[in-house]
């Protein structure tokens, strides 16, 4: 008798372990021991080998095991193909870097249907899938900068030109279309003469500003708006003869751009700490997995205070960089 009562005992306690298994939400049972994957626009290129240094601090910080997988070049299908390979591995997170706001929604969609969290960081995915988005700073931010930082240069008037990096890239986008409006509120007398897309190509960027500048020989400026186009322009600048006479701003890391600041062709750069992108990123995923509420103003370690936007699900780093000769010696 006692032995049937044992026996009935077992197998109601492995019946409760069983139901208390099915209720658990699909991102709960893997929490302590995460596997996070970062995927870049491309590997290969300084700013994104900086956000990777960013994860794997956040990794050591917060507990995950980072996996560092991108596209050689900025392809939406190689991007997806990548994240649907790592979502295939039953990761507990996917992070991307999004080349496309659209393309990679059903990405998320199946990600979340696998009990796989899936966050966009840097450029952002569109879509209620997402379960987190990590922002560098607001897009207003970004681009009031950027056109601010040319015009210190040549003023309030003259010819201008944006080149940019991939054409479907989320936040290049973005804040070509808020330069536009904010060139034409602020600024009615700068003529924005061509528009550019280089990819992730520093020589095509090259290339293509070399193309402009025999185009429009009175244009007085050029803002890049990705940290391949920023350096590519600078290039191009130099190669011409017209440090000096040809105003530069632009994304880009103190790295890349230093040597082109030093010697006076770049005036300043404007960008943001891609380490602590990643890093943030990390966190942000962490709470998740972990089941942590993420509330208006966070208190995050080695970064302090962090707001975020429960409408839109995203974390906020900060306000843009600039660089200049002061500071341009900040390595990432």
């Amino acid at each position: 008798m006692k032995k049937t009562v044992s026996a009935r005992k077992c197998v109601l306690a492995a019946q409760v372990a069983a139901l208390a298994l099915l209720a658990m939400t699909p991102f709960q049972a893997k929490a302590d021991d995460a596997r996070i994957a970062f995927v870049p626009k491309l590997v290969g290129i300084p700013y994104f080998s900086a956000m990777q240094k960013g994860f794997e601090k956040g990794g050591a910080a917060f507990g995950a095991k980072i996996i560092y997988q991108g596209p050689t070049t900025s392809s939406v299908a190689a991007q997806a193909q990548i994240i649907q390979g790592l979502i295939n591995r039953k990761l507990d997170a996917v992070a991307v870097a999004a080349n496309s706001p659209t393309a990679l929604q059903a990405q998320a969609v199946h990600a979340k249907e696998h009990g796989v969290v899936f966050a966009s960081t840097d450029s952002q995915v569109d879509g209620d899938a997402v379960s987190l988005r990590v922002m560098q700073a607001t897009d207003a931010d970004i681009a009031h900068t950027l056109v601010d930082q040319l015009t210190m240069q040549i003023g309030t008037e003259g010819q201008i030109a944006f080149v940019s990096g991939g054409p479907t890239a989320t936040n290049l986008n973005i804040w070509i279309l808020l330069m536009k409006s904010y060139l034409a509120s602020k600024y009615p007398k700068i003529e924005l003469v061509s528009v550019q897309y280089a990819g992730e190509d520093i020589s095509k960027a090259t290339e293509i500003t070399s193309q402009i500048l025999s185009a429009y020989p009175k244009i007085k400026g050029f803002i890049g708006v990705n940290t391949t186009a920023t350096p590519g322009i600078a290039q191009a600048v130099l190669q011409g003869g017209l440090s000096g006479k040809i105003a530069i701003s632009g994304i880009d890391d103190p790295n890349t751009i230093r040597s082109y600041v030093l010697n006076g062709t770049v005036k300043s750069a404007t960008l943001w700490n891609p380490i602590d992108l990643g890093y943030l990123t990390v966190w942000g995923i962490k709470q998740i997995l972990d089941h942590k509420e993420i509330k208006a103003q966070n208190d995050v370690p080695g970064l302090g205070s962090v707001s975020y936007d429960a409408k839109t699900r995203t974390l906020l780093l900060g306000k843009p960089m600039v660089f200049t000769k002061e500071n341009i010696s900040l390595d990432f």
